[in-house]
């Protein structure tokens, strides 16, 4: 029913019924009833397009957009367009799916969170200057924050990515911290 035939409706039953209230406030009444009746509905709808929607995203292949967005509870590593690639580490678990996401976005990587680093991979010493460019580790309470710059890294090198053994666990951070280091590539240190 449109607003006219409510008028009309109205209007002619005013003079059937004594009324006090105007016309306008009564209708201006039932729409107010009906737009507050639609809202439960709109926000069903909304909650399934939003549920849709993540469902799909979900499913699509994150290697292949630029801003890809892998998400575990551990760790996360995001892709950006400029080849940037930041990585959020939350646990220290999971160190050879961290290393696989890592490889797999193009980074020469080795990632080990617990015993000794791989023997396999021979340390390199960046100046301050190089480490400026590839990146920074920001350590926050309960999360490590590392962007990191691949095309930065100097011929021949891939990041190492361990923990500081000697730093325990505190009430601020849960577990070990993330260190991040150089290291000089190779099939086995950094699989390229």
């Amino acid at each position: 029913m449109n607003d006219d035939e409510l008028i009309t409706i109205v209007r002619e039953q005013r003079d059937k019924v004594p009324m006090t209230t105007p016309v306008e406030q009564v209708i201006s009444r039932g729409r107010a009833v009906r737009a507050r009746r639609r809202i439960p509905a709109m926000a069903g709808a909304l909650a399934a397009a939003a549920a849709t929607a993540l469902a799909v995203t979900a499913l699509v292949p994150s290697g292949h957009h630029p801003a890809a967005h892998a998400q575990l509870t551990a760790w996360t590593v995001t892709k950006q367009a400029d080849g940037k690639i930041d990585i959020t580490i939350s646990e220290l678990r999971n160190p050879a799916g961290l290393q696989a996401r890592l490889r797999a976005d193009g980074l020469a990587a080795t990632v080990s969170f617990s015993g000794p680093p791989n023997p396999a991979c021979k340390p390199y010493s960046p100046t301050k200057a190089q480490l400026k460019k590839i990146g920074q580790l920001h350590p926050h309470s309960r999360t490590d924050h590392l962007v990191l710059n691949p095309s930065a890294l100097p011929s021949g090198t891939g990041v190492s990515i361990g923990i500081v053994p000697s730093l325990p666990p505190s009430i601020h951070r849960p577990s070990p911290a993330a260190a991040v280091g150089l290291v000089y590539a190779s099939p086995q240190c950094t699989g390229s």
